[in-house]
C-alpha cells in the first residue's frame, strides 16, 4: 500500500467484506463436508444392507422343517453373521451365539415386518443393522445382525481427515477472499473520499490515478465520471456565485423596495432598500411574521391573495412612514412565486414609491384649485356686470346685446368649468366621503325632476327600473353621478328618443345602469373616455355644450366609493354607462388583474 493511502483505506468496509465472504466460505466447505459425509455413509449402510439381506434370503431358503437346536450356529459359520430362529410367538428357537440372552423378540420392529410373508424386514438398533424374514419350508422366522462398528470407525477417519483438508482450503479461500476485499474496497474508500471533498467543495488532494489496473475495471469508469460530475459541478457553481452576485447587484440598485415572503409570512428575502426604508434591527429575527412587519389592510391582503389564490395584484397608493418618522406613499405589486410543477412556494411584492409622484399630483390638485378659485372673482365679476347691463338695454337690441349675451354666455361656461374643476380637486382631495343606505327610488326621482326641463325640451322619454332599491353611496356624489350620467344622455340622445335609469343587484353590490338611444360610442373610443376633456366628436361636443369633465368626475367618485364604472356601446346602437357601488362597506385593498 503507498504511503498515505491508509487515509483513505476504508476498514470499516474491508471487514464487513471480508467477513461476509470468510462466512459464506465457511458455510459452502460446512455444508460441501456435511454432504460427502452423509453420502459416504449411506453408500456404507446400503452395502451392508445388502449383504445382510442377500445372506437371509439364501440362508432362509436352507432352514429344513424341522431343524436341529445347533442348526443356526452351523449356518452362522457359513455367512458370519449373527443368526436366531424365532417361533411364531417370538421366543427363541435356536441362536448362534447360544447366550441365551435373548428371551423373546416378537416386539421388535424388524420381525413384526417380516410376519407378512416373502418380505424382510430391516431396523437399526445403535451400531447394529437388524433384519428378519419368514422361512419358506417350517413356521419358524430367521434373524439376522451386522454389527456396523467398522462403518463407524471409517466415518470418524474420514471425518478426521476430510476435516484437515476443509481447514486448508478454508484458509488459502480466507486469503484469497481477504486479497479480493482488499482490492475491491481499496478503490472505493479513494472514490469515497473523492465524493466527500466533492460535497465538501474541498480541493482534491488525490493524485490523478488511473483505476483501470484494479481487478474491478468499472472503478475507473466510475472515477471517470465522478471527475467529470466535479467539472460540471465547479462550472455550474462559478455560474451560480456569477448570476448571485449580479443579482444582488441589481437588488441593490434598485429604487424600489423588494420583500418576498413564504406561504407562513416568513420573509425570505429582501433587497437594501427595504432594508432602508423599514428598519434592519427585526429582519434578520426567525420568528418574524408579514403581520409583523406591517399591519396595513393592503399589503397583508396583496400578499394573501397572491399566496393562496396565485393572483398578480397591485395596490393603491398608501402612506407608510419610515423608521425616520417620514411619510412616504408607495404602491404594491404583488406576484406569486412557483415552482417548477406549479406549486407556490411565496410571494414577491414590490413597492413603488410614488411619493414624489404623490406630492406632484398634490401640488397640481392645489394649482387647479387656486386657479379655480382666483378666477371665479374676476368671472363673478364679470357675469354680474354682464347680467346687469343686459337687464338695463332689455328690449333695445342692437349689436350691443348681442355682445353682453355673449359675454354673459361664455361666463357661464367658464363658471361651470370652474365649478367641475373645484368638485374634480375637491374629489381627488383626501377629503372623506360620508356613506349611507339611500333609496334608489327617491333620489333618482329627486335627479329626474330636477332635469325635466331638459327632457321636455327634447321630448324625450325616461324610463326607470329599481331592481336594487337600496344603495350605500354618499348622497351628495351619487347626484352628481346622476346628473352627469344623465345630462350626458340628455345631450346625445336625439329629441323624442329615450333614456332608461336601471338599479340591478349584483351580488351584494348595487349596479346603476343609465343607457340612451343616442348615436352610439365606437369602440376605439371606450378606453380614453373617461380622461379629463376628451372628446370623442370634438365639434358636435362643442355644439352640445359641456365641459368635457363629467365623466372624469364620475370615475373619480365611483374610485372614492370603492366600485367602477364602464361603458358598454357600439356606433348606431346607443349607450349603457354601469357604476358598480359595493354592497359593504369599501375597505381598502388589492386591486387585482
Amino acid at each position: 500500500m503507498p504511503a498515505g493511502d491508509d487515509k483513505i483505506f476504508p476498514k470499516r468496509i474491508f471487514y464487513r467484506v471480508a467477513f461476509v465472504q470468510a462466512l459464506l466460505i465457511l458455510l459452502a466447505l460446512g455444508t460441501a463436508g456435511f454432504v460427502a459425509r452423509s453420502l459416504l455413509k449411506k453408500q456404507f449402510l446400503d452395502q451392508a444392507k445388502g449383504r445382510l439381506h442377500d445372506a437371509l434370503a439364501i440362508t432362509a431358503q436352507a432352514i429344513p422343517p424341522q431343524p436341529p437346536t445347533d442348526w443356526c450356529r452351523k449356518a452362522a459359520e457359513r455367512t458370519s453373521t449373527r443368526l436366531i430362529l424365532l417361533k411364531p410367538d417370538g421366543s427363541v428357537w435356536c441362536d448362534s451365539r447360544d447366550d441365551n440372552a435373548l428371551q423373546n423378540l416378537a416386539d421388535r420392529p424388524e420381525v413384526k415386518q417380516a410376519a407378512v410373508r416373502g418380505k424382510m424386514g430391516f431396523a437399526y438398533d445403535r451400531d447394529v443393522l437388524n433384519a428378519a424374514i419368514q422361512a419358506e419350508q417350517a413356521p419358524l422366522v430367521l434373524h439376522g445382525s451386522v454389527n456396523l462398528g467398522d462403518i463407524q470407525e471409517i466415518l470418524r477417519l474420514f471425518d478426521t481427515s476430510f476435516g484437515l483438508a476443509l481447514l486448508g482450503v478454508a484458509v488459502l479461500l480466507g486469503l484469497l477472499s481477504a486479497w479480493l476485499a482488499r482490492r475491491l474496497v481499496f478503490p472505493l474508500g479513494r472514490l469515497i473520499l473523492k465524493t466527500q471533498r466533492l460535497v465538501s467543495q474541498q480541493p482534491d488532494v488525490l493524485s490523478k490515478e488511473d483505476l483501470s489496473h484494479e481487478v474491478f475495471d468499472e472503478w475507473a469508469d466510475l472515477e471517470s465520471n465522478i471527475d467529470r460530475l466535479k467539472q460540471d459541478l465547479a462550472a455550474k457553481t462559478q455560474s451560480l456565485s456569477m448570476e448571485q452576485s449580479e443579482l444582488d447587484t441589481i437588488m441593490g440598485a434598485i429604487s424600489d423596495a423588494i420583500l418576498a415572503v413564504d406561504p407562513e409570512g416568513n420573509p425570505l428575502f429582501y433587497n437594501s432598500r427595504f432594508e432602508v426604508l423599514f428598519g434592519s434591527e427585526g429582519l434578520r429575527r426567525r420568528d418574524l411574521k408579514l403581520w409583523g412587519i406591517f399591519r396595513e389592510p393592503d399589503i397583508l391582503g396583496g400578499f394573501e391573495a397572491a399566496l393562496k389564490d396565485g393572483r398578480t395584484g397591485a395596490t393603491k397608493a398608501f402612506p407608510l412612514d419610515s423608521k425616520e418618522g417620514i411619510r412616504r406613499y408607495f404602491g404594491l405589486s404583488v406576484s406569486p412565486l412557483r415552482r417548477q410543477d406549479g406549486a407556490i412556494y411565496g410571494a414577491l411584492g414590490i413597492f413603488h414609491d410614488v411619493t414624489e409622484l404623490k406630492a406632484a399630483e398634490q401640488m397640481r390638485i392645489d394649482f387647479v384649485a387656486n386657479v379655480s378659485h382666483e378666477l371665479r372673482t374676476p368671472l363673478t365679476v364679470i357675469k354680474g356686470y354682464a347680467d346687469t347691463l343686459i337687464e338695463d338695454l332689455k328690449g333695445q337690441g342692437g349689436p350691443s346685446m348681442d355682445f353682453l349675451n355673449s359675454i354673459a354666455r361664455n361666463s357661464d361656461r367658464l363658471m361651470n368649468l370652474m365649478n367641475d374643476l373645484l368638485d374634480l380637486s375637491s374629489i381627488e382631495s383626501d377629503s372623506i366621503i360620508q356613506k349611507d343606505p339611500l333609496s334608489t327610488k327617491d333620489i333618482t326621482q329627486r335627479m329626474l325632476k330636477q332635469l325635466q326641463g331638459a327632457f321636455d325640451s327634447k321630448s324625450q322619454k325616461v324610463e326607470t327600473s329599481y331592481g336594487a332599491e337600496v344603495v350605500i353611496a354618499d348622497a351628495q356624489r351619487l347626484e352628481q353621478v346622476l346628473v352627469n350620467l344623465l345630462g350626458n344622455a340628455n345631450k346625445y340622445t336625439p329629441s323624442a328618443g329615450s333614456l332608461r335609469v336601471e338599479w340591478l343587484r349584483y351580488g351584494e353590490d348595487t349596479i346603476l345602469k343609465v343607457s340612451d338611444s343616442g348615436p352610439g360610442i365606437p369602440v376605439e373610443h371606450h378606453g380614453r373616455l373617461f380622461e379629463r376633456f376628451y372628446r370623442v366628436d370634438k365639434a358636435r361636443s362643442r355644439e352640445q355644450g359641456g365641459t368635457g369633465l363629467g365623466l372624469a368626475i364620475v370615475k373619480h367618485i365611483m374610485q372614492r366609493h370603492g366600485g367602477a364604472v364602464w361603458v358598454e356601446s357600439a356606433t348606431g346602437k346607443g349607450s349603457a354607462f354601469f357604476c358598480r357601488f359595493p354592497g359593504k362597506e369599501a375597505k381598502h385593498g388589492p386591486v387585482l388583474t
